[in-house]
C-alpha cells in the first residue's frame, strides 16, 4: 500500500471543520472514505469498512464521545486513531494520550502536521502486521518442525 493510497474516517462533530479536514485531506491526496458525528457511527464505519486511520473528535454529537468510540473501536480492530480535540486540559489530553498512541492535535493544526501523523500511523500498522505475520511464519515453522520430531 503506497501512503497516498491511505483510506480515513473523519469522526467530527461540527460540519464545518469535518467539511474543512476533509478538503484539505483530499488536497493531500488520501482518500476520506466519511464523515460520522457521533461515535456509534464511528464504531460502524469503521467496522464495515475497516479505515486505514481514524481522525477523531474527542466531543462528539449523542452520549459516546471520542474516548469511548476509540476504546471500542480497539477492542475489535488495530485501526490507528488520532485525536483532534479544541479542548487543551491536562486531564481530556492524558485520557486521550491513554485512549490511542497514534497522536493528538488540537484545534487549529497544520497540513503537515496532519500528513506527518496519518503517514506515521499508517506506516506504525503496516510494520506491525507485517512483524505478527513474520511471528506467525516462525511459529508455524517451528510447530512443523516438532512434530517431525515427534
Amino acid at each position: 500500500m503506497q501512503l497516498i493510497d491511505t483510506r480515513v474516517l473523519i469522526v467530527e462533530d461540527e460540519v464545518v471543520v469535518a467539511s474543512e479536514i476533509k478538503l484539505r485531506l483530499e488536497a493531500m491526496g488520501f482518500q476520506v472514505l466519511g464523515i460520522v458525528n457521533n461515535g456509534r457511527d464511528a464504531i460502524a464505519v469503521a467496522s464495515e469498512n475497516e479505515p486505514d486511520v481514524i481522525l477523531m473528535d474527542i466531543t462528539l454529537k449523542g452520549t459516546m464521545n471520542g474516548l469511548e468510540a476509540t476504546r471500542e473501536i480497539r477492542q475489535e480492530t488495530d485501526i490507528p486513531v488520532i485525536f483532534i480535540t479544541a479542548h487543551t486540559d491536562t486531564p481530556t489530553l492524558d485520557s486521550a494520550r491513554a485512549a490511542s498512541s497514534h497522536g493528538i492535535f488540537t484545534k487549529p493544526f497544520s497540513d503537515d502536521e496532519l500528513k506527518a501523523a496519518i503517514q506515521q500511523a499508517t506506516i506504525s500498522k503496516v510494520m506491525t502486521n507485517y512483524l505478527e505475520a513474520e511471528d506467525k511464519k516462525k511459529d508455524d515453522a517451528d510447530n512443523a518442525e516438532g512434530e517431525k520430531e515427534d
